[in-house]
């Protein structure tokens, strides 16, 4: 079946359009593929011998594609060169902004991180000094790779973002609201820039490079300062009509429970981010609930040790525990009822470091799923750690790259 554009379907089209089209098939195909020849491509696409061969020669040319042993055709003669795509060719910078620190990093094209600044952002820092943060760590990222090498810089941001626009609409742990992000950016480092939520940044990296990846239709739930998720259906992300699909973190879990950041009561924030933990463990030891736990600096208090204390059979520190537990169980739970995916993924601080917590989240999504379900959803754990946001922010620009345009409609990741 042809995958080219046709010209005869789609009306006239500008001719570098259909090249540039043509040109992210080919280089998709070989990136898929590493088994492909010009010949085996030709084939596949409908395009022609000779317009294939162009392709190769141009992207051998500029250093995506190398040509090595041969290809297995099962046909007599000579057999043609296997087409290997090469990851290194180009980087993008991925920068991931969170309540406590930025991170910048150089991300090839298969997500190998090649280096990497971070700083803390300073308690009460404004939006302008974050920015100014992730601009200086970006520009020093920038100078562990020629310029013509660079492709663009993509951010990951928490809260609600306006895709493409690249507009914070409301980040709650922030207090950002109707924040530019793509513009000032644009403008500092002069090269294109691509803003979207934090979590919708971890279900690109793990869909293109980890856990998630060939998976159809999957939600992504990220348990770290906050608690936030992401959806992707039929292999695309989906953002929702206003950049807020997935927004798990900010259902209610309990009617006139705990204040939460973003205004409302009783979020799954709440009781189910890293933050919501230590905020609950803090009120607890405050009312002088007896614990370990006191015994250690309040304002320094972790995740880390109230996994350790809880470890050791303090009450308070396990009922902690499990009440993240069973509220990130519903959650999911939740999720699966709502959106029907294959596989849910689970990252963030709270599921890296809440030890057991992971297995009791797994029998409170069981007890609270629709039992259709049970047997046909699958929950894993996150497997590209703190890489992931700088990892899935970088992608935002490496698929636009790899896209195909398409008259009117924007761009078609293939």
């Amino acid at each position: 079946m042809a995958h080219h554009l046709d010209e005869r379907k789609i009306g006239k089209v500008d001719g570098r359009v259909m090249r540039r089209a043509n040109r992210a098939i080919v280089l998709n195909l070989v990136r898929g593929d590493p088994s492909l020849s010009r010949s085996s491509i030709a084939r596949l696409t409908g395009l022609s011998p000779g317009t294939v061969g162009a392709i190769v020669d141009r992207l051998v040319q500029e250093g995506f594609v190398r040509e090595e042993g041969a290809a297995v055709t099962g046909a007599v003669g000579r057999r043609p060169q296997r087409l290997a795509f090469v990851p290194s060719a180009r980087v993008a910078v991925g920068i991931a902004i969170d309540i406590l620190e930025v991170r910048a990093a150089l991300v090839d094209l298969g997500g190998e991180v090649r280096s990497e600044q971070r700083a803390a952002v300073p308690e009460g820092a404004t939006a302008a000094a974050v920015l100014d943060i992730a601009t200086q760590l970006a520009q020093r990222a920038l100078r562990h790779a020629p310029a013509q090498h660079v492709l663009g810089i993509g951010m990951a941001v928490p809260g609600i973002v306006s895709w493409p626009r690249g507009v914070n609409l409301f980040s709650p742990n922030f207090g950002w609201r109707n924040l530019p992000v793509r513009e000032p950016m644009e403008q500092s480092l002069k090269h294109a820039v691509f803003v979207d939520n934090e979590v919708r940044a971890v279900a690109l990296a793990e869909h293109q490079f980890g856990v998630a990846r060939g998976a159809r239709n999957a939600v992504i739930l990220d348990a770290g300062y906050g608690l936030g998720g992401a959806v992707i259906i039929d292999g695309m992300l989906y953002r929702g009509a206003h950049g807020g699909a997935g927004e798990m973190g900010h259902n209610t879990a309990v009617p006139d429970g705990p204040l939460c950041s973003c205004g409302n009561h009783g979020c799954f924030e709440v009781f189910g981010s890293s933050h919501g933990l230590i905020s609950r463990a803090k009120e607890a030891l405050a009312a002088g609930r007896p614990s370990s736990l006191a015994g250690l600096r309040r304002n320094d208090l972790t995740v880390g040790d109230i996994v350790e204390v809880a470890r050791s059979g303090d009450e308070l520190a396990r009922e902690l525990i499990d009440s993240a537990a069973r509220y990130l169980g519903i959650a999911v739970a939740n999720a699966i009822d709502n959106w029907d995916p294959e596989l849910v993924v689970l990252s963030g601080q709270i599921i890296q470091e809440g030890g057991s917590l992971f297995d009791d989240l797994l029998v409170t999504q069981h007890r609270s799923v629709l039992e259709s379900a049970r047997t046909r959803v699958r929950i894993a754990r996150a497997s590209l750690g703190a890489n992931a946001k700088v990892v899935g922010a970088a992608y935002m620009v490496v698929a636009d790259y790899l896209s195909a345009p398409l008259p009117h409609r924007g761009s078609l990741v293939i």
